[in-house]
């Protein structure tokens, strides 16, 4: 049998130190990954104290109503309310106007979405169909 010489030594040293750091990286990984999977990490703080986490979002519901509460409306004694009598005329504009909202609203939209479609593919300005 032959006896190994000093470079085969150094290889098989080499091998083992590669393989030793090899599996330390693998581990080192591991431990990285388990300390970023933040949902895990909830889970597993949830169920192992859910009498904390309960009450941490009850205090935090709490300051957050507390904080983004209204503002009181003081209002005056008594209001005085005044009945206007409307003409005819001014009537039947409210109405014409109130009708027409869908028509102007829909009328509006379809100017939007040609001025955006126009903006982003740079096509060359729409003549009106008038």
């Amino acid at each position: 049998m032959a006896q190994p010489t000093e470079k085969s030594k150094q290889l098989a040293a080499l091998i083992l130190q590669a393989e030793a750091s090899r599996t330390k990286l693998t581990e080192t990984h591991a431990r990285f990954r388990r300390k970023l999977d933040l949902p895990a990490r909830i889970k597993s703080s949830v169920t192992g104290a859910p009498a904390k986490w309960l009450g941490g979002s009850l205090a935090a519901g709490l300051a957050a109503s507390l904080f983004f509460r209204p503002k009181k409306k003081r209002f005056p004694a008594k209001a005085v309310i005044v009945n206007k009598q409307r003409g005819l005329v001014f009537g039947l504009l409210t109405l014409l106007f109130t009708l027409s909202k869908p028509a102007l609203k829909i009328y509006a939209t379809n100017l939007l979405r040609d001025y955006l479609a126009r903006r982003l593919t740079g096509a060359a300005r729409r003549t009106p169909p008038y």
